[in-house]
């Protein structure tokens, strides 16, 4: 198999836009950066970094497990929060998103892959590994808002509303595995934003942003996935 993807390239990595403007391409020769897995950088790629394995038959995959998706307040080490103005805000006022909100998102990146993979799809979802099937593992997280979290400021007990330009972003990490042996065979990793317009902020970009992102993720993967497949 020649050093750049089928299709187009696979698994969460590149969109039918990514087509249109460089080739993605697996990165080669002595300064090529190798994951411990053994996966490969991508150039060219639509999202912000993404690794694949080289010489596989995507082919032989025809069902998907997508495990329940992991979504957190954590950040990066280095990341630095913003300050909270606890005069206009108050003493409670938090960027950190409550456990109901967290879940909600879970649940909600499942209702947009069964709304994408449905029964027009050349791919059944399942509910476990086994053979055929790719297992699919997706957390969402360093989720950074753009005002705090609007039941947590004080200004939400007198009705008061704070617009923003942008809602916000999140960091999406997918890991993609062989279902029967759980070889590692993709990583990918992009951060989603909000619309850019002035809009109230809500717990997270709110909650149409947060479909669109997801909807744009899953979409992304699909294609990639029936172009490598039709090779």
């Amino acid at each position: 198999m020649k050093l750049f993807l089928k299709g187009c390239l696979i698994l969460f990595i590149v969109s039918t836009a990514g087509c249109a403007a460089k080739t993605p391409t697996l990165e080669t020769g002595p300064d090529a950066q190798v994951t411990k897995e053994g996966l490969v950088k991508i150039d060219n790629s639509v999202l912000d970094l993404s690794f694949a394995k080289p010489n596989v038959d995507w082919g032989q995959y025809t069902k998907l497990y997508f495990k329940a998706a992991t979504v957190t307040n954590d950040h990066p080490a280095d990341y630095k929060p913003p300050r909270i103005d606890r005069r206009a805000d108050g003493l409670n006022a938090t960027y950190d998103l409550p456990t109901e909100a967290l879940n909600k998102m879970s649940t909600e990146f499942g209702v947009i892959v069964a709304s994408v993979f449905n029964e027009d799809q050349p791919f059944e979802l399942v509910d476990k590994a086994g053979p055929n099937t790719l297992v699919i593992e997706v957390a969402v997280t360093d989720i950074r808002l753009s005002a705090p979290v609007e039941s947590s400021r004080r200004s939400y007990s007198s009705m008061g509303k704070t617009y923003t330009q942008n809602s916000g972003s999140m960091m999406l990490l997918a890991v993609v595995k062989d279902g029967p042996s759980g070889e590692v065979l993709a990583k990918a990793a992009d951060r989603g934003e909000g619309f850019d317009q002035w809009q109230l902020n809500t717990q997270v970009f709110n909650w149409g942003d947060v479909k669109t992102v997801y909807r744009r993720w899953v979409n992304d993967f699909k294609n990639a996935l029936m172009m490598a497949g039709a090779e």
